[in-house]
């Protein structure tokens, strides 16, 4: 099914995503470090606070393109006019300095903006990131520009009086609200976060009583790297992951239709193949009266489908014990979650659950067996349990 664009946007809802998109820059909470949720935030803030940061800079141009390439930043030196390629990357890239490089060769050859860069001069080659690959400072000693270029390390620090973006020395407010944090250091801002068009049209479509438990739970999606949020054009089905098609990773899907609310979540399976990170789409089925999308609601069943839930199969028993093709159960009792899919010889998704709810890897010790059996006699019937399955298997994939 396509999800809606940019295009489908009405005048309002562009006015809508417009203040969204101001109010929805955001840095994210992930293994006890803050950072941007994409490249783009980076750059969106980057921008607004150029003046600020580059104070003998002048920025001519974001996002500029030449000959089917694109650098981030083209700016020049106030005091003399010298080009100045910037180029953000919100995580590690060995390919940087070439990259710079190869843009260098492409400006001198286009000679853009030549009322406000003198191509006389040198050009300046700054590359900003949270980190450096070793190979980024080789290939700079290697390069007969070295002297041209400068890889500089940004840290994104959060204190009591909000985030800190520390570069070369010095302390820049970042004024956006943080995603993901524990609740000890929860940001009241998000709750008044406005949500873009699309989100919106599709929150409204679901009951009241479930307004807040989804706004919780998008704000744990929304803190994970590289994810996107897409709505169908009927605002009935959200999607959570890197893109729609089949060789995209997903992390989480919630549908509103005739058929009820569901949730569905990205976890580790069952598979026979050797697969290096097996996982599936899973429904929901909640307790009754229990909470959509409350972290507290107990599940009752695991429903393994690439399509939607039918409680009609429940009651089915032929049906409800039937089997993928993988042999995995379609319907999976909530607490032999954690046995079923890893039952019989299926090392990737053993060491794959290890990994993630452990931190353990090969060779195993008897102290790890110990906690595996004990683990897989009572899988844990919470929904936020799940959900933090899924975010981490999220992460271990898009790393």
């Amino acid at each position: 099914m396509p999800y809606l664009k940019s295009k489908h946007l009405t005048t309002n809802s562009k006015r809508r995503n417009e203040e969204s998109g101001k109010a929805n820059r955001k840095l994210i909470y992930i293994g006890g470090q803050i950072g941007f949720q994409s490249e783009q935030d980076l750059e969106n803030y980057i921008e607004a606070y150029f003046d600020t940061i580059f104070p003998d800079l002048v920025l001519i141009k974001r996002q500029h393109s030449f000959k089917m390439q694109r650098c981030d930043l083209l700016c020049s030196s106030k005091l003399d006019k010298h080009a100045v390629i910037i180029e953000l990357k919100n995580e590690e890239d060995r390919g940087l300095v070439s990259q710079l490089v190869r843009y260098r060769k492409l400006i001198l050859q286009n000679q853009s903006f030549a009322d406000q860069i003198d191509y006389s001069l040198p050009i300046k080659l700054i590359a900003i990131a949270p980190s450096f690959h070793d190979d980024n400072y080789i290939d700079k000693e290697a390069s007969k520009f070295e002297n041209d270029i400068f890889l500089w390390k940004f840290h994104v620090e959060y204190q009591t009086t909000g985030a800190k973006f520390q570069l070369k020395g010095k302390n820049y407010d970042i004024l956006y609200p943080v995603f993901g944090l524990p609740r000890s250091l929860h940001n009241e801002d998000l709750q008044s976060t406005v949500l873009p068009a699309f989100t919106h049209n599709f929150k409204s479509k679901l009951p009241v009583d479930t307004h807040q438990n989804f706004r919780i739970i998008r704000e744990l999606f929304m803190a994970q790297p590289k994810i996107k949020e897409m709505v169908s054009p009927t605002y009935r089905k959200i999607l959570y992951g890197t893109g729609e098609g089949e060789n995209h990773n997903k992390l989480a899907e919630i549908t509103n239709t005739s058929k009820g609310i569901w949730l569905f979540l990205w976890l580790p399976t069952k598979v026979k193949t050797k697969i290096k990170i097996p996982v599936a789409r899973f429904g929901f089925v909640l307790a009754a009266n229990n909470s959509h999308f409350a972290q507290d609601s107990v599940v009752e069943w695991l429903v393994c489908t690439k399509t939607t839930v039918n409680l009609e199969d429940k009651s089915n028993n032929h049906f409800c014990y039937s089997f993928n093709r993988h042999g995995m159960t379609k319907w999976t009792d909530a607490n032999m979650y954690l046995c079923q899919a890893s039952s019989d010889i299926n090392i990737n998704t053993l060491d794959l659950f290890i990994y993630l709810l452990k931190g353990a890897t090969r060779p195993f010790d008897d102290s790890i067996w110990e906690w595996w059996r004990s683990q897989q006699r009572n899988t844990p019937t919470n929904l936020g349990w799940y959900i933090d399955l899924a975010i981490q298997t999220w992460n271990y994939r898009i790393k």
